[in-house]
Parts: structure tokens; sequence; C-alpha cells
């Protein structure tokens, strides 16, 4: 059975707010990370659980570096990127 997304649910889109952004890290911290199926209302907010994995994973979790690269981790990405180019 194919789950409808998240523009069919009625579902809040756009911009998270900060009050948006405290309460899912609440949830994670008191249930950790998984079950995103259950975020949501866990967490009491109006979004699908795919925007809450990703505001999560990409812009809330506590260790994403932010800012600029050192000049090592610079020069690493480029031997990377020469040895193996752009596969995945």
């Amino acid at each position: 059975m194919n789950t409808p997304m998240c523009t069919s649910l009625g579902v809040r889109k756009g911009s998270w707010t900060e009050e948006e952004d405290f309460h899912l890290r609440k949830c994670i911290q008191k249930y950790g990370e998984g079950k995103w199926h259950l975020v949501p209302s866990r967490a009491g907010l109006n979004r699908c659980r795919k925007s809450c994995r990703l505001r999560w994973l990409n812009y809330l979790r506590p260790h994403i570096k932010r800012g600029d690269f050192e000049p090592d981790e610079v020069d690493l990405i480029l031997r990377l990127h020469k040895l193996l180019g752009n596969r995945q």
C-alpha cells in the first residue's frame, strides 16, 4: 500500500518555527532517534514524519558542524573527490 506524501496529509509546510524546533528536540531527547512515524504526534507537531526526520538530521542534531571547513578538511574532500569522483 502506498502512503500519501506530506502534501496530501493536511500538515504544516514551510519554514519551521523556534517553538517547533524546541518540541522536536525535546521529543528526540526523550524517545531517541528512529520510529519517525511516531515523532509528530509525540512532539505535538502538525508536520509529517519525513519533515521531522529531515529537520533533525540536517539542522538540529547537536554534532552538525556549521561554518567554514578547515584547510585539512578541504584537502581531504578534494583528494577523495579526485579519487572517487561523483559516484554514490
